[in-house]
């Protein structure tokens, strides 16, 4: 069975690697759902816990590193991160299955190792049991 992993990509930063590390030719050795958004500090926690129910095994944040977000968009996801690891363990979800990566745009293999590590820790976790 393949992992339902979602991976928010903040469009400034970790997008452009995101970019960089596909190659057209090459399938993908994992499935995941790739969702950009403008701003990691525009993702609500209403848009996790929401993911989580509609199926998603896992979500992964990829967010500008320290210093580099022009909105503090990455200290505001920081805090909710650590909030919503609190709500979800509350709900039966294992913390792990919500994850936050800071990564700049030059660091396309990170990200992708980032996102393959990620996938097979879901995989390894089965389905979320409610």
């Amino acid at each position: 069975m393949t992992p339902k992993t979602v991976i928010f990509s903040c469009n400034w930063s970790s997008y452009p690697g995101l970019q960089l590390s596909k190659n057209p030719l090459e399938k993908p050795a994992l499935d995941h759902k790739i969702v950009i958004n403008m701003c990691s500090g525009r993702i609500s926690p209403e848009l996790i816990i929401d993911t989580f129910k509609n199926g998603a095994w896992g979500i992964l944040i990829a967010s500008c590193p320290e210093g580099e977000c022009e909105h503090d968009g990455n200290y505001k996801t920081r805090r909710r991160i650590v909030i919503l690891k609190r709500t979800i363990k509350q709900f039966g979800i294992d913390s792990n299955r919500l994850k936050l990566e800071w990564i700049d745009k030059g660091e396309a293999a990170k990200l992708k190792k980032t996102i393959d590590d990620f996938v097979k820790k879901m995989e390894k976790l089965g389905p979320i049991k409610f």
